[in-house]
């Protein structure tokens, strides 16, 4: 089959790859539809740990071509969505229901081939099946959107609460809709990126603000009369984390939702935590989040398609990579389309 792999960091090719053949509880699933996302990119540049060559993509979705012999769930011809997550289910965090925190974990697309390529080969446990009517691209936001389910859970967002959301990329953008669906009154959002504020403001954040141009936190004030009761840093960025906890008022919450740099650190006065009884939360992946991600997908509720700027070829995952390392602005989210 045709995959796009990463043989070292920033040495990449298109060729000709063959799969193992499948264990009796794995389906060869057809990928239809694949998400570029940043962990992708820092696999590319080295920074995250993978076995290399790998063929990257884990937020993707597709048709059932095969399945094992003792598969019971699934047939030749289901349209699946992915959790790319395999917990070993023996260590003392699975055995705790901490499957995120698996001491021997094991993903698509970073350990194991993945949907960078025509076929992939996933865990009968790891698909979920979605309706005729949703479209595949949709379906593969089933991964960000579970990661995105789990970090609000966290965080616990209450009816009325304010809500500013650092970071406008897909995942920013994602966790702006949650927050208006679970009664959110006013959601603001920051970025630096003009494109992204203004559909930021299209998806119904009913305040943005760009941070090279603003005190994001002052004009929070302003625009709520307080702090607001909720931060998401969506970036990764420093400032982005220390401004996140200027803007919460009193009693605010805080969740460190963004990858900064592993060994970045931050200004907080541990003063301004006591004292404001600030809650600052982190959020990783997506433990059993994923089934309640492809139901909120198929209801509706929110709209990823808009999130979408550019749907590409196998052939043209190198040139986009290349793109999203300069910054390109243009770009939101890419599919790759096998």
């Amino acid at each position: 089959m045709k995959a796009f792999i990463i043989n070292k960091p920033y040495e990449s090719e298109v060729g000709e790859y063959s799969l193992r053949d499948l264990k009796e509880d794995e389906v060869l699933v057809k990928v239809k539809a694949c998400g570029i996302c940043g962990t992708d990119i820092h696999i590319f540049k080295g920074e995250f740990p993978a076995k290399f060559p790998v063929i990257p993509g884990h937020e993707f979705s597709g048709v059932v071509e095969e399945v094992g012999e003792n598969v019971t769930r699934f047939k030749k011809g289901d349209r699946v969505a992915v959790n790319p997550n395999i917990p070993c289910g023996k260590c003392y965090y699975c055995k705790r229901g901490l499957t995120h925190f698996c001491v021997n974990w094991n993903a698509i697309g970073i350990h194991l081939p993945g949907a960078y390529a025509e076929y992939a080969i996933v865990p009968e446990a790891n698909l979920y099946s979605f309706p005729e009517y949703l479209e595949f691209e949709e379906a593969a936001f089933a991964e960000p959107v579970a990661c995105v389910l789990h970090g609000q859970d966290l965080i616990n967002i209450s009816l009325g609460d304010t809500v500013v959301v650092y970071g406008l990329g897909p995942i920013g953008l994602l966790h702006l809709q949650l927050s208006m669906i679970r009664g959110a009154s006013k959601v603001i959002g920051v970025d630096i990126v003009e494109k992204k504020l203004k559909i930021a403001e299209e998806l119904g954040a009913e305040y943005v603000f760009n941070a090279l141009e603003k005190d994001v936190p002052e004009e929070i004030k302003k625009v709520l009369g307080r702090g607001a009761d909720v931060a998401i840093e969506a970036s990764g960025s420093i400032k982005a984390f220390e401004d996140a906890i200027k803007s919460v008022d009193y009693g605010g919450k805080v969740l460190v939702f963004g990858v900064a740099p592993e060994n970045a650190t931050a200004a907080v006065k541990p003063f301004n935590i006591y004292r404001r009884e600030i809650e600052i939360i982190g959020s990783f992946t997506n433990p059993f989040t994923t089934g309640r991600a492809v139901k909120i997908l198929a209801s509706r509720k929110i709209n990823v398609k808009k999130i979408i700027s550019h749907r590409i070829s196998l052939d043209e995952v190198q040139e986009y990579y290349k793109k999203i390392m300069d910054r390109d602005k243009t770009i939101l989210k890419v599919i790759v389309k096998p």
